[in-house]
């Protein structure tokens, strides 16, 4: 079987699938078409479980990174999004800027938007892990 059979052959069998479901949705016990009261109570419940597994884990995980950028500190080590790990040197959070320091032998210094920094480690006097 060549590629462009299995590709017809898989929508053909989509197709199919997708026209039971049309026609058991629109059976009913009664035998009358129109009755099909409980997609009333289906649609709402899909969208509370896309809000559940999509929705509300995104906006905690934006607040823990707005919490995170709220209270770097100058000397904090961070890693940014592209791997780049350095000491802040300096924070501009009216400009949404981070000057990293990433090498104390040459006093190399590189300036990020805020939102790339990705990890801030933890004090090495600290117990936090």
């Amino acid at each position: 079987m060549d590629k462009w059979s299995t590709i017809q052959c898989s929508l053909f069998t989509d197709l199919r699938m997708i026209h039971s479901l049309i026609l058991f949705a629109q059976a009913s016990p009664g035998g009358d078409p129109g009755t099909f009261p409980w997609i009333i109570v289906m649609i709402p419940a899909v969208v509370m479980i896309m809000w559940f597994l999509i929705v509300s884990p995104q906006k905690k995980q934006e607040e823990r990174l707005r919490k995170m950028l709220g209270s770097l500190e100058k000397n904090d080590k961070v890693m940014t999004v592209g791997g780049l790990i350095g000491t802040v040197h300096a924070i501009d959070k009216e400009q949404n800027e981070i000057v990293l320091k990433v090498d104390d032998a040459n006093n190399t210094k590189i300036r990020f938007h805020l939102t790339a920094v990705s990890t801030v480690f933890p004090k090495e006097g600290s117990d936090k892990k």
